[in-house]
Formats: structure tokens, C-alpha cells, sequence
């Protein structure tokens, strides 16, 4: 059966009851039943029906029944847990589903009466896998199921990967299906004392809470416990460590963008400088590196690489997914990552897909003990390694690369408990964001990453973290991770008390990023009065006037800038830029001079003269800066303007050799259009554009 056939009844069903029509929505899972041929499910249904006509007859005749409003959101709740339960009856008659070709596989493996008990039980090679794809194709727990789970996690017979890979599981089914037990089970093991199994389980209560915030709101005793578990502070400490985890998240795309169009070509060509040989050994690199960096001869280069590897070590540092793009290709070219199961196994050698000799690698050493990499992207250097033993250059070329490396000696396959709560968080949510995004079968699961990763926008959340100052960190930890759209509206969510100068600028300056000048504006200028005059906020404003051809207000912040430093030559070129959009020619002129006087090498200065003395008809006067510019490293536009000088004084042969050379460095069939009205307001006419267009081109 094709999920078609189904589908359309049981969307009718969820959308009756998010518009809270119990009755009609009951009504569609009747038909659902019967399409599906859910008999047993359908008999359920049919006596909610029944109970719930019970209820309207009584409310009807106007009976008093305080218990009425907890018995309706019960009947809510069951109405769709049995939604849930005939969609997953759907979905395994779909015969081409990914979700139905594993159950199917994990059928014959163990049976049609196989039990989430028995598979716990079984000690098997394939014990763990199969448990595994047990759980993430279960549909709701029965109370066996609960207890059997509850009682293989406190079991001191199953190691720590087992239980960790348990959890994801978990995860994985009760965000493609709520299940209360589910969640309760998630909810128990992110207080857990041993720190992979919190991270895992911590992740999913919030992920699993996201896809399904408003059916969990229909279970009170869920904000309940929350609530009690939201007074230790380690908990909320944690969720807020989560939080900043899942914000840096959403800049993996953008991060992975910058890396290969902008940081690793400028690191490369700055990389040609260092010279390396085969005896150079890896902890050098850093120091050659940092050697390069001091090269006098770089000092008159521009200050990108600086920029981009000051950035680059920063995000990293706040816990960035760095290597996205690397692993991308090894994820999607490796069989070890078709299988679910792999991509959430904590890494260990002892995996029993991994290569045996896989450990003595060397090139394995090397990467072992990043903390920067996930416990797939571990797991692709490990594949990778066996594939270049391949090679017959592979071995010689490793050996030396390592010549220089000690032989670690810790422990490469235990897990510690003691691990650090944030690098494991950072390696579980990265390693979850590529499943998600990487896996060849990624449609058939839930990605939480593209829905609402606010944990404060969804209750009861909202009422826990009501925390201002939470708030605030948030808007500024996304605020120095450039993520402009996010911040500017956390910030314009703080309360009118936490409206500070510091605020207002940094909301100001992300509407601004996000190109919002007007919104922009407003807060600077909320800025500028609880603190005037201050020469960031009045730059930041001029500059969302001007792009918003406001020149009057932009000039009026220039004025004031002006005030505060006499000689700012920037602030100047500004002043006579908007003068000159404001056709106040005359006075546009003494700011270029004052430039000029102050800076008299400045291109910038110069071309401004230029091109206001020519709007000003002050022919000779352009004539001569022109002259300058054309002398120096002149551009097509000055090539133009001077033709437009020449052509103005009369000076046709030489206007017509100006233009050949502007139309040399930048051909545009109307290259006259652009400025013809300034032309004919100077007494030529468009039969002379006409003419002149010919004559360049002849």
C-alpha cells in the first residue's frame, strides 16, 4: 500500500484535532481503520465514541460534572495515540519505506512474535544492532516494554556503548512517534550520573519535545516533573549548554560555506610561503605557520587570513562543527554508514564493523584524540586509513608524515565516565546533525534541526527558563556567532528594562546585517538617546540613512560626528557625499577640499572633486583632477567622466579617445545612459549622445 492511500485521512484526523473537533476527528480514524483493516483498533475507537457521545448528552442537558475537562483531554490524548498507532500501521504496508524494510529485516531475523524484552535478552554477536533497530521501529511502549528497557539500562551485564546506543534509539522512535513511556524513559537517564548517557538522553527529552510540544502540553505530569527537575541547577545549567550547542547548529551550513570558499584557498596560498619537506614533523607545522604569519613581507597584504583564522579558531573554541564539509564525502561513500545503528555507536576499535588492525594505523593515531571530531567522523578517518593501506605509497607516505610521533599509550576503546559534559554534548549533537542531514535514508526520520531549536519558545519551557538574564546570554552568545537574524529577535524580547545602550546597538546592528535598515534605525536611535553622541551609534545610523537615500538625516549624523573629531577624513567624504545626492554642490565642494588639504593623496578625495567640480560646470577644475586619476591607477569610470569633462569644454577628439579607453576596461553599449541627463542639462542633446555613441564605436 502506498503511503497515499492513508495518508490524506489521517492528516484529516490531526487537523481535526488541532482545531480542537474531537468528534469529526474520531470519525476519520473510524475510516482510517477500515482502510487499514485495524479491527482491534477500530473497536477501540468505536467505544471513544461512545464515551465521548456520553459525555456531550450529559453536558447537554446540563449536568454538572467538575471531572468533564480532565476526561475530554484524556479522550484528546487517546485519540491521538491511536492517530500515531494506525499512521505506524500505514507506514509498514508501504513496502518501498525505509522504516518498513527494517522491520521486515529485523522480522526475519528474529521472528514474528519477537519481543523488545527478548531482544534485550539475547547475548548475540548481534545483540546490540538488533536491539537497536528494535527500539527505533517500536511503536508505543507497553508496560513490559517499559520495564524490560528500565531494567537493561540499570543491568550491570550490558557495557556503557550498549546502554548509549539504547537511548539514541530510543530518541530516534519517540521523535517519529511520541510515546510517553518514551519520553518518561529519556527524562530518567538526563540526570544520569554517568555523563554520555545525560548528554544522549538530555538531547532527547528537548528533541523529541520539539516535534512534539503541543501533545506533550496535553500531559500534565510531564510539566510537573519538569518543573521539579528545573530547581536543580545543573539541570537548567545543562539545557542551556544544549541550547548554545543547537544555536551553533544552524551556522554548519555557513561555517562549511566560508571554509572552502574563503578560509582554506586564502590559508593555501598563504601555506605556499611555509616550506615543508617530508622530515617535517606535525608539531612543527604550527610553528612554521605562526612563523609565516610575522613575515614582514606580508604586512602591506590585507588583513583576510588574519581575520578568517581569528574567526576560525574562535568558533571552534565555542564548539562549531568545523569539519562538515570534510566528512561529508566519506559519510556518503562508506557502506559502515547505511546502517542507523553506526552513526549514533560511540567510537571505539572494538566496533564490529571496523578493520582489526585498524588500531596500529598510525594515521588513526594522529586523529584519535581530536577533540574537535564527532564519534562518526572518527569512524571515517578509521575507514579511510584501511582504504589507503590500499595504496602502495600510503604506508611510506603516513610513516613519515608520524616519524616524529610518540606511541600513545592510554586506553582507545573505553568510554570514561568522567568525560567532560560540554565536549561530549558538542560531539553528540554534531554527530546527530549529520545523520540527519547525511544519511542515506534521512527522510524517513524527523530532523529537529529544522524546526524551532528555541527550547524557550515551547512549553512549559517558557515558563521554566523565564530567566531574563538567560535570555540575554543567549542573544549575545548567537550575537558574536553572527547568527543577525536569531539575535535581533532575542534581543527585541528582552524586557524594556534590559533595553540598554549595549542591547539596542547589537539589536541595531543585526537588523542592519540582515539588511532591515529601518528596524536598524529605530534602535539606534533608541541608542543615541540613552547615550548621545556616541560615535559608533551615529556612524551605524548615518550608514542605514544613506542606504535608505535619507540623506538629509544621514548628513545630520555626519554634522554630529563632525563635532566630536574635527579632522576625520571619512566623516568628510561622507558629509560632500551626501551633499552631492542632495544637489548642495557648492557646499559639498569646501568638504572635498578640507579632505584634500588633510589627505591630498586620497583617490577617493580626488574623484569626488572631480566629479562635483564637474556637476558644478567648474570644467578646468574637473579637467585637472581628472587628470591626476588618469595618471595614477584610473578606473573605466574615470575614463568616462574625463571623456564627459572633455566633450563639456568642447574637446571632441580628445572625449572621443577617453571613452574608447573607458569602454576598454568595461564595454557597455550605453555607457552615455547612465549620466545623460547631466549632459543634456548641459546643453547637449540626445541626437549629440547618439552621434557621440557612433563615433566611439566606429
Amino acid at each position: 500500500m502506498k503511503a497515499q492511500t492513508y495518508q490524506y485521512l489521517y492528516n484529516d484526523a490531526m487537523q481535526s484535532l488541532k482545531n480542537h473537533k474531537l468528534m469529526s476527528a474520531l470519525q476519520s480514524l473510524q475510516g482510517l481503520c477500515t482502510t487499514l483493516g485495524q479491527w482491534t483498533v477500530k473497536d477501540e475507537i468505536d467505544n471513544l465514541v461512545d464515551s465521548y457521545q456520553i459525555l456531550l448528552d450529559y453536558m447537554k442537558r446540563g449536568a454538572a460534572d467538575p471531572e468533564r475537562g480532565r476526561m475530554y483531554k484524556g479522550f484528546v490524548r487517546r485519540a491521538y495515540e491511536l492517530a500515531d498507532a494506525l499512521k505506524r500501521e500505514g507506514e509498514l504496508m508501504d513496502d518501498e519505506s525505509f522504516y518498513t524494510i527494517s522491520f521486515r529485516t529485523l522480522l526475519n531475523l528474529k521472528g514474528s512474535n519477537f519481543t523488545l524484552s527478548s531482544l534485550a535478552s539475547d547475548n548475540g554477536e548481534s545483540h546490540i544492532r538488533n536491539l537497536f533497530d528494535g527500539v527505533w521501529l517500536s511503536g508505543a511502549w507497553t508496560a513490559d516494554d517499559e520495564t524490560a528497557m528500565t531494567d537493561y539500562m540499570v543491568s550491570d551485564a550490558y557495557p556503557l556503548i550498549n546502554k548509549c546506543l539504547l537511548v539514541s534509539a530510543v530518541t530516534l522512535s519517540a521523535m517519529k512517534f511520541f510515546d510517553l513511556a518514551k519520553y518518561r524513559f529519556l527524562l530518567d537517564y538526563s540526570m544520569s550520573d554517568q555523563v554520555e548517557l545525560r548528554v544522549r538522553a538530555l538531547t532527547g527529552v528537548i528533541f523529541v519535545h520539539i516535534c512534539h510540544a503541543e501533545r506533550i502540553a496535553l500531559y500534565p505530569e510531564i510539566e510537573g516533573r519538569l518543573r521539579l527537575m528545573s530547581e536543580i541547577p545543573n539541570f537548567v545549567r545543562e539545557i542551556e549548554m544544549l541550547q548554545m550547542q543547537l544555536f551553533l547548529s544552524m551556522e554548519t551550513k555557513r561555517i562549511e560555506r566560508n571554509l572552502q570558499t574563503e578560509i582554506i584557498p586564502e590559508m593555501m596560498k598563504r601555506m605556499q610561503n611555509i616550506k615543508i619537506d617530508e622530515s617535517t614533523a606535525v608539531e612543527d607545522l604550527q610553528e612554521k605557520f605562526a612563523e609565516s604569519e610575522l613575515n614582514p613581507e606580508w604586512e602591506s597584504d590585507d588583513k583576510k587570513l588574519s581575520e578568517y583564522m581569528h574567526d576560525f579558531v574562535e568558533l571552534q573554541q565555542r564548539g562549531a562543527d568545523m569539519y562538515m564539509g570534510t566528512f561529508k564525502v566519506l559519510k556518503q561513500r562508506f557502506p559502515f554508514f547505511n546502517v542507523t545503528s553506526n552513526w549514533f555507536w560511540p567510537f571505539t576499535l572494538n566496533h564490529p564493523d571496523m578493520p582489526k588492525e585498524v588500531g596500529n594505523n598510525p594515521f588513526v593515531k594522529l586523529f584519535f584524540h581530536n577533540q574537535n571530531l564527532c564519534d562518526s567522523d572518527k569512524y571515517s578517518f578509521c575507514l579511510m586509513a584501511d582504504h589507503m593501506k590500499q595504496m602502495p605509497q600510503a604506508d611510506g607516505l603516513v610513516s613519515k608524515m608520524l616519524s616524529s610521533m610518540n606511541e600513545t599509550k592510554e586506553d582507545m576503546e573505553a568510554i570514561s565516565d568522567q568525560s567532560d559534559f560540554r565536549e561530549t554534548l558538542r560531539s553528540y549533537v554534531q554527530g546527530f546533525y549529520r545523520f540527519c542531514n547525511l544519511f542515506v535514508h534521512r527522510e524517513q526520520f524527523v530532523n529537529p534541526f529544522q524546526l524551532n531549536l528555541f527550547i524557550a519558545d515551547y512549553a512549559p519551557f517558557d515558563r521554566l527558563l523565564t530567566d531574563d538574564d538567560f535570555l540575554l546570554r543567549m542573544a549575545n552568545f548567537v550575537f558574536k556567532d553572527k547568527s543577525y537574524d536569531l539575535a535581533r529577535t532575542l534581543y527585541h524580547r528582552l524586557p524594556e528594562a534590559m533595553h540598554t545602550v549595549n542591547t539596542l546597538q547589537k539589536e541595531g546592528y543585526s537588523h542592519e546585517q540582515c539588511k532591515d535598515y529601518a528596524e536598524a534605525c529605530i534602535c539606534y536611535e533608541r541608542a543615541d538617546v540613552l547615550k548621545p553622541h556616541s560615535s559608533w551609534t551615529l556612524h551605524r545610523l548615518a550608514s542605514c540613512w544613506r542606504v535608505q537615500a535619507d540623506y538629509q538625516k544621514a548628513l545630520k549624523c555626519y554634522d554630529e560626528l563632525e563635532q566630536l573629531d574635527h579632522e576625520n577624513v571619512e566623516t568628510a567624504l561622507r558629509q560632500a557625499e551626501c551633499l552631492v545626492y542632495l544637489k548642495r554642490y557648492d557646499e559639498a565642494l569646501k568638504y572635498l577640499y578640507k579632505v584634500n588639504y588633510l589627505q591630498p593623496d586620497s583617490e577617493d578625495a580626488i574623484r569626488a572633486l572631480a566629479w562635483c567640480s564637474l556637476l558644478t560646470r567648474k570644467y578646468e577644475q574637473a579637467e585637472k583632477y581628472y587628470t591626476k586619476l588618469l595618471n595614477q591607477q584610473p578606473t573605466a569610470s574615470d575614463y568616462l567622466n574625463a571623456g564627459h569633462t572633455a566633450w563639456l569644454q568642447g574637446k571632441l577628439q580628445e572625449a572621443v579617445m577617453l571613452y574608447r579607453q573607458s569602454q576598454e576596461k568595461n564595454r557597455n553599449a550605453e555607457f552615455l545612459a547612465k549620466d545623460a541627463d547631466i549632459l543634456k542639462a548641459s546643453g547637449l542633446t540626445d541626437d549629440d549622445l547618439a552621434m557621440m555613441a557612433d563615433a566611439v564605436e566606429s
